[in-house]
This record gives C-alpha cells, structure tokens and sequence, in this order.
C-alpha cells in the first residue's frame, strides 16, 4: 500500500491543507492579529480649525494625527497635525498623575522672563526637563533664545502656546529654529495673522505635530491643562481661548493664566502659591471671587515699563492686595526668578519688592532679596538686564508697510501685502503716525 493511501497519512494531509486554507482566508479578510501601533501610522483624519478675524468665523483644514513624527535626514516633512483629544481622553488624562513629588536637594525654577509688554515664562523641572510657556513679541525671539542657552539648555521639551496674539506667539518661530523640541501645544483655535501663519509654517518645516491645548491635557506629570474647556466656544474672543496651565511641585502649585478672562476663569478651581497674572494686569481679566477662590501668595505681572495703555489696572493690584498677594512686576522687578523645594517658594532673583509685614508670604518660604543666589542664574540676570533695555519705550517694535503713511501692531490686518518691523522711535521719527485700527502704542 502507497503511503498517500494509509488512512492516517491522508488525515494528516487533510488537517495541513485545511489550516493554510484557513491562513489564507484569514489574510484576505484583512483579520489579523490586532497591532495598536502599526494601526495609527498613516491614518490621518480632516478636522476644521476655527479661524478667528475680526470678528468673523471661517474654516480652514488641519490634519489630526496620533502619529508620532520621527525626523531624519532628506525625509519629507509632514503637514502640520493636531492630535484629537475628546472628551473620553481629557477624562483619562485627567485621572492621570498631576503632581511631581518633591525631591530632596531638587528644585523646580520659574523664570517669568521680562520681555516687555508680552508673556514669557521658562520652567527648569526637577528632573532636568524644560518646559517653555510663550516667547513674547517677535523682535523678543532672539533674546528669548539667547536667555535660556546662557542657562546651558538645548532643548525644549514642552512647548505650549497659549494663545495665538502676537506678544504670546511672536518669538516662538525663532526659539522653534533654535532648540529641539519635544511636544507642542496650543490651543484649537486660529487667527490669519502673518505671525501665526509664519508660526505654523516653522512648526511644520521642522516635521513637528501640534497637541490641542485643552482641560484635562496632561503635559507631563504635575503639568497640566485647566483651559480652554474641552468643546468649549469662547466665540472671537482670543484671549479667553488660552492655554491656562497648573505646574504643581510637591506641595507648591504655579499658575500661568496668559490671557484668560473671567469666562474661563469662572470654571477654575485652585489653590496657587505662585499665579502669572492674566493680561497683564488688564481689568477686563479682574474677577474678585477668582482672586479669591485661587488666594495666591505671591502674584507675577508681565507688562511693558511705561506701557500706553496703562497697565496694571489699579483695581486688579487693589484685588491681590486684598487677598494678601507679594507682588511683582517685570516692569518694576525685571526678570523675576521663583524657586521651589516641593515645600516653599522663594524668590531668587527679580526687584526688592516688600514682603507681608510677618516677612514671609502664607504658605511659602521667606522671600529672598533681589540679588541672584545661585551661580545658575547669574547669566540669566545679565540677560534680563539688557532686555529690561531693550523694553524701553524708544525700543518697541511696531511695523508698517513698504508705501502707508502709518505704524501698526503685528498682527494689524493692513499688513496684509507687506510688514516691515521698525522701532517706535525711527517710526515716529519718519513721521509715521499710528494705525486708528489696530491701535499701536504711542
């Protein structure tokens, strides 16, 4: 008898057919194995960012994306993405680590970087990592740049934008050239200013991808997004889109509020030691019971020194005086440099401002004096003096256009065709005269 004819040979040959058939059906059905990683790459969906301009609201495409972009050498560059986060991923990073626990010889340090009448904050982490909180106007880029590589760093591991005005925004292309960066962030929400055009035109010509900014976003344990709300509308109102941020260190909570107003203010609910006071100081960010509510002991303002439109508002140093608040102001302080052990916060470097009559601010350690106290900051402090310098009134930067007869704010929409940046002091001496539009400081 041939061996295809025993019965348990043909038994055997039958169960070996019957699984490649199955194999094959298998592949063809397109039912294999489930792979998490490999079933994100290449699958980008279309979402519509809303574009805000003058009061109008259009569209414009983006490409949202959980892909992780990996550079290298000759490789085409992505388009910009912005990865989706829902409701149902808000609520898991929500449920994530928010707090750093405090090492023992390890501080956390916040430079709330003097850059005039704009917004600049940089946090060296405890564990060596960096985060950048916006980079001010874009005549401030360079400087911004030069500060944090005099303190020894190139790369930026988190990036957030927290709104897209240009004294938030405007230097961000230069760092973005200048360092390597690990995540972005910022808000989903648009304006067709030059700036922010140039801004997403630098992110994607390095191949990086955007992380929308928005409650429950976790940066990275202890960094967290409290603001804008997720799907939430603040209409035109750009300000009140901002990335509000929370960076908590053992026991010391700081606050970076960038322009919120008292529509997304009202949702907050936090205790802060350190806050970085909304708008510069600006009423329109005033909210009594939010003062309240967050009872900060010490309160950081960024404004220009002599700034045309008056700020800080009286009523908003009334309100932090009123809850019992050290404050300090870039205009008066220059760069000021807040410290952290996970126990206390001590202010390292920055102007003589009083403390409380008790000398030390509820709930922190006792304020330190003017001078830098550390090595690591003495060239932070020769920076800040030369941009204290650089924010003098002759020094601000305003634009205007190859044939106009007057001087404009960046992101002014008769800059459409052309934008030539120029000192306050050469525009006036040009006899330019300011913009009725865009209200260009005078």
């Amino acid at each position: 008898m041939k061996w295809y004819r025993k019965p348990a040979r043909i038994v055997v040959l039958l169960l070996i057919f019957f699984a490649v058939s199955l194999c094959s059906i298998t592949a063809g059905s397109g039912c294999a194995p489930y792979d998490a990683a490999a079933s994100s790459v290449g699958h980008a969906q279309e979402v519509s960012i809303p574009v805000t301009s003058g009061g109008m609201d259009e569209e414009i495409p983006a490409t949202e994306s959980s892909e992780t972009t990996q550079q290298s050498a000759g490789a085409k560059k992505p388009a910009v993405s912005i990865d989706p986060v829902t409701t149902e991923t808000a609520a898991a990073a929500a449920a994530a680590i928010k707090e750093m626990k405090s090492d023992a010889g390890k501080v956390l340090r916040v430079h709330f970087i003097d850059v005039g009448q704009a917004d600049c904050e940089f946090v060296e982490l405890p564990d060596g990592r960096t985060l950048l909180i916006d980079a001010g106007n874009e005549g401030d880029g360079p400087a911004v740049v030069q500060y944090i590589q005099n303190l020894g760093y190139s790369t930026i591991d988190y990036l957030i934008c927290s709104h897209p005005h240009e004294d938030h925004i405007g230097g961000m292309a230069a760092v973005i050239n200048n360092f390597v960066i690990g995540s972005i962030f910022m808000p989903k929400v648009s304006t067709t200013t030059q700036t922010f055009e140039d801004l997403l035109s630098t992110i994607q010509s390095k191949g990086y991808t955007i992380t929308t900014a928005q409650a429950g976003v976790q940066v990275a344990p202890g960094i967290s997004i409290l603001s804008p709300a997720v799907n939430g509308n603040y209409g035109d109102e750009l300000n009140d889109w901002s990335a509000v941020v929370s960076v908590c260190y053992g026991s010391s909570t700081f606050l970076f509020l960038g322009d919120a107003g008292t529509a997304p203010e009202s949702t907050l609910s936090i205790d802060a030691d350190v806050v970085k006071i909304s708008h510069h100081g600006s009423r329109t960010a005033y909210s009594k019971s939010f003062f309240e509510e967050i009872s900060p002991a010490i309160a950081v303002i960024s404004v220009g020194k002599d700034n045309s439109y008056g700020l800080p508002d009286e009523e908003v140093l009334q309100g932090l005086t009123d809850v019992g608040a050290v404050i300090y102001r870039t205009d008066e302080n220059s760069t000021i440099i807040a410290e952290s052990d996970g126990i206390g916060v001590t202010i390292k470097a920055g102007g003589a401002v009083p403390a409380p009559e008790n000398g030390t601010a509820a709930g922190t350690a006792p304020l330190a004096a003017a001078s830098t106290e550390a090595a690591s900051t003495e060239a932070a402090s020769t920076e800040a003096a030369s941009m204290t310098a650089a924010s003098d009134a002759d020094s601000v930067t305003v634009y205007k256009t190859d044939t106009g007869s007057k001087y404009h704010q960046a992101d002014c929409s008769y800059l459409k065709d052309s934008k030539t940046p120029v000192s306050l002091a050469d525009a006036k001496a040009e006899g330019l005269t300011p913009c009725s539009r865009c209200d260009p400081p005078e």
